[in-house]
Formats: C-alpha cells, structure tokens, sequence
C-alpha cells in the first residue's frame, strides 16, 4: 500500500473515525458480494451504513467503512485503506440512495489508478469550462441531486456504531 500527503483524505476520515492516522492507496482490486440483506438492512444516504459499505466490512471483517459517490474508505485498526469506486458502484449507490434498491451481485473496489493516487500531482485542465462575463472562465458542474451529500461538503459526520 502506498502512503502519500492525503492530508485532505485523513482530515476527511477523522470527522467520521477520530482515531485513524493514516490513510494508504490499495495496490490491489478487491472483488465483494452485496447480498440481498446488504439492501434491505443499510441506511439511505449514509456513508458507513449504505448497502455497500455492509458488504466492504462484512469482506475487510472492518472497524468501519466510508463510501462515497466515487471512492471508499475502509478502516482497519488505525489506519484507512483508499478505493476508487467503478461506475456501475456509483450508479448503485445512486440508485440505494433514492429508494431503487442496491442490486446484488459481485462488484469490484479499485486500487487508485497513478494519476489519482495520495500524492500524486494533479494537472488542471481548461477542459468543461466555457466563457463567461467579464471574460473569465466558468466551470461547468453537474451535481446529482437526492443522494448522499459529497465527503468535500463539510457537513457533519454521522456515525452510528
């Protein structure tokens, strides 16, 4: 596993698990099972309690899990494992978080590819961005409404144990 300056990732992990110090990059796939239960018996846009965060800690046999529209956080003593989520995760999560069930089926948590791995250099890009008054450059987001808020908000963690 790879550790890098994941100050943001840490800070992030520590507003809902206070007691990690430190968060590392998986170096491997992991492939899980979400079983029917996982659906029925997790919470509604809850980051530790979705679907999918049940099966990540029935797996990692895991203190705690984090999972986000695109990535999950897996804890394990004092110490989070970082995942990429797949698009067809992200979709279910979608799907859980507006009452559409989390399909069962095997899934995959991804290792962090290069590019997005703690530490590694991010390269802006002029790209989705179109002109705007006065000249500037105005970036264009989509937010996906009536799911789990983003780990960037700075909202309030909520965890139950």
């Amino acid at each position: 596993m790879r550790k890098g300056t994941g100050n943001f990732s840490l800070t992030m992990v520590q507003k809902f698990f206070p007691h990690v110090t430190e968060v590392t990059d998986a170096d491997d796939d992991i492939e899980l099972e979400v079983e029917e239960g996982d659906s029925k018996s997790g919470s509604l846009k809850d980051h530790n309690h979705c679907a999918f965060a049940r099966a990540c800690q029935r797996k990692f046999k895991a203190r705690g899990v984090i999972v986000s529209i695109s990535t999950a956080y897996v804890i394990l003593k004092e110490g989070a494992i970082r995942y990429q989520l797949p698009e067809s995760v992200s979709r279910e999560i979608v799907s859980f978080d507006r009452k559409g069930g989390f399909a069962e089926g095997t899934y995959v948590l991804k290792a962090p590819e290069k590019h997005h791995r703690l530490g590694a250099r991010q390269e802006r890009s002029g790209g989705g961005t179109h002109e705007h008054k006065g000249g500037k450059k105005r970036l264009f987001r989509h937010v996906t409404a009536n799911v789990r808020a983003m780990l960037r908000s700075g909202e309030k963690a909520k965890v139950k144990h």
